[in-house]
């Protein structure tokens, strides 16, 4: 039985033809030839289609970060809707985070007493088990952990440094709460230094000034501390 298309005038034979044509479209996508431009992103199923694909038109495809945090996931990203931004220099009804511009203004800083008292460690948990266990491990001795079962799971990728610090090693024990709170805000003491310096962050470590909240990362610093002051 012949079937005609009242719109496009289109005379096939029912959906068998149907099925022919779309299974000759995907062969010839299988078999054509494909090249895509890292840097400009032009790309081209030769004879069939052209499109575009993510570009780095500056550095090329190899500076790519592959990692496995939820905050770097495209499939997280692509369903958060547009934003409507608060007008610039806005501040927020609970009020704007106070920036310090060197580590001896965050020295002094303590927990905030709200933070504090309303403290809960299975979100302490959650946090870190989100955020921080992927570099720093179960364990929070990072590249320091000797067992290997043990180990965060990014250890045996990393073939350079900066690596993931001892969160129970003697520096991190000997830094104030304040000066904890700068490096989990800021990727680490590296990241916090070359901030400091009025540069960019090259730590492998995110800031994550810019993932969490500021109670959030509190929350992190009284984790660290209940954490180091359990029996070795």
């Amino acid at each position: 039985m012949s079937i005609r298309n009242a719109k496009t005038g289109f005379r096939g034979h029912g959906p068998r033809t149907w099925c022919t044509a779309l299974a000759v479209a995907a062969a010839m996508l299988v078999v054509a030839a494909c090249s895509a431009d890292v840097r400009s992103g032009d790309a081209e199923v030769y004879g069939v289609a052209k499109f575009k694909l993510p570009a780095w038109p500056e550095t090329g495809a190899n500076t790519v970060e592959v990692f496995n945090e939820m905050h770097y996931q495209p499939s997280y990203k692509s369903q958060e809707g547009p934003r409507v931004l608060p007008p610039l220099d806005s501040v927020p009804v609970t009020g704007r985070e106070i920036q310090y511009g060197s580590l001896e203004e965050y020295r002094g800083l303590a927990v905030p007493e709200p933070i504090a008292v309303s403290y809960d460690p299975d979100e302490a948990q959650r946090l870190f088990s989100i955020n921080c266990v992927v570099c720093h491990g179960a364990t929070l001795r990072g590249y320091e952990e000797a067992v290997e079962s043990g180990k965060a799971s990014i250890i045996p990728f990393m073939t350079s440094g900066p690596f993931p610090a001892n969160l129970l090693g003697e520096p991190a024990v000997a830094a104030t709460d304040g000066e904890l709170f700068a490096f989990v805000s800021n990727g680490g003491r590296q990241g916090y230094a070359a901030i400091e310096r009025g540069s960019r962050s090259t730590s492998p470590m995110p800031e994550f000034r810019l993932l969490l909240s500021e109670e959030e990362r509190w929350v992190m610093v009284m984790y660290l501390r209940a954490a180091q002051r359990e029996p070795k």
